[in-house]
């Protein structure tokens, strides 16, 4: 199925028809892209903008509207000369309006006079995805609020005439509004760390796109809305913007991931009697972070089986919620470690470490604040803070000897899993 887009090209890479195209292939939808504007702009700011003729514009949406079955349009930037020749050429089809008035930095794309034409000619009978200062801009309301966002919802829909509207809050309380059908229907969101450049040329695509698959448009707007907190949660600093191909990213490197920590794991138990000894009491585990921060182990961690070792069960994400902790708070620090395994204590080991001139450090459990202590979860990330920051440097190899009921413990990084293994071979072969 085919996702007609109608946008601007951001000479940035973080935006426009870019995010556009990125995001309806990702969501396993054909992207047809029409340019409609060139504009000039880096992640700081836009600097200026080249409108497409109507004419070209329009040569343009015909060309693929006669060799493709269109199921959904998302129409993003535009200027005010295009909007009759677009309004004309998509009439019939389900249509997204992303209404962009201006940008983040405060350029305007569209002037006061565009802003009436657009909503005379293109917002009837569209599906429009404004956020707060965009509904604001075409209801003339202000928007402090959900019931304030209710209302501008409403005027959009039975004043103006679009079809339906959702009003995005991530301006004001990450609460979207959609008004659809006389209904109006909320989406709460979460507050995700990452870059923002581009959410709204990503939440309309994705609208689009799951409209073309026949989803109902509640359902589509919520599947959108966690498509772009995924994108902001995976953004890439290259662009300074979010990142629509994060599922895509996402599922090759869980098995790319998945696949290492198999392999290394076979390594490990060819080391069989060796590594034997060496297995904690309460089993020993292989943790491998993937570039998104997911962490793959082994369900049921790898256990003494008569002389020789034997993982429990498959490797599988977050089947280690000790390793995961510890291995995401070294990446805080050093994002290149990848891969830890833990040990049982001994004093050889951490001898023979210190011989590989494997950089060593501790941790003192009974030193644990009480607050960390009272905590249902802090004691591996504050040991691992603590022998990083005591060593200075990136550790190796981090132990620490224990408290009460609590058993004596090494962790082995590396920045993958067979470096760890390699270092595991080391390690063990000699301190027999």
């Amino acid at each position: 199925m085919a996702v007609l887009i109608i946008a601007g090209l951001d000479t940035g890479g973080g935006a426009g028809l870019k995010a556009d195209i990125e995001t309806v292939s990702t969501l396993n939808e054909h992207p047809l892209p029409v340019v409609s504007t060139i504009t000039y702009q880096n992640p700081d700011e836009v600097r200026g903008l080249f409108p497409v003729p109507p004419e070209t514009i329009r040569e343009q949406i015909r060309a693929v509207k006669e060799a493709f079955d269109v199921r959904a349009v998302k129409i993003g930037l535009l200027h005010g000369g295009a909007i009759k020749t677009i309004a004309e050429e998509t009439e019939g089809l389900i249509r997204v309006l992303d209404p962009v008035i201006a940008s983040s930095s405060g350029f305007r794309f569209l002037s006061p006079e565009d802003v009436e034409k657009l909503k005379r000619e293109l917002l009837p009978g569209s599906i429009v995805t404004p956020n707060v200062p965009e509904a604001e801009a075409l209801t003339g309301l202000k928007i402090n609020s959900v019931d304030d966002m209710k209302k501008a919802a409403g005027v959009l829909v039975e004043e103006l005439g679009a079809e339906a509207v959702v009003i995005k809050g991530g301006h004001l309380n990450l609460t979207d509004v959609l008004y659809w059908n006389g209904e109006t229907f909320e989406f709460s969101g979460e507050r995700v760390e990452g870059f923002t450049h581009g959410t709204g040329c990503v939440f309309s695509s994705a609208l689009a796109a799951f409209i073309a698959k026949g989803l109902e448009l509640p359902k589509a707007v919520d599947r959108a809305k966690r498509f772009v907190e995924g994108a902001i949660r995976f953004s890439r600093g290259e662009g300074k913007a979010v990142n629509p191909l994060w599922e895509l990213q996402r599922d090759a490197q869980r098995w790319r991931a998945k696949e290492e920590l198999e392999r290394a794991v076979g390594e490990l138990v060819k080391l069989g009697e060796l590594l034997n000894p060496h297995v904690a009491e309460v089993g020993t585990n292989f943790a491998l972070a993937t570039d998104f921060g997911e962490v793959f182990a082994v369900k049921g961690r790898i256990v003494r089986y008569g002389k020789t070792v034997k993982p429990v069960g498959p490797v599988e994400l977050n089947a280690s919620d000790h390793l995961r902790r510890a291995l995401l708070k070294m990446r805080e620090f050093y994002p290149e470690v990848r891969a830890v395994l833990n040990l049982r204590y001994s004093e050889k080991l951490i001898k023979r470490a210190e011989e590989l001139e494997l950089k060593v450090s501790f941790y003192d459990r009974r030193k644990e604040p009480e607050e960390v202590k009272r905590a249902e979860r802090g004691t591996m990330e504050w040991g691992i803070e603590s022998a990083v920051k005591r060593l200075g440097e990136r550790p190796d190899v981090i132990y620490h000897l224990g408290d009460w009921g609590k058993e004596p413990m090494i962790l082995v990084f590396g920045r993958d899993a067979e470096e760890v293994v390699e270092r595991i071979r080391n390690l063990i072969f000699v301190s027999q």
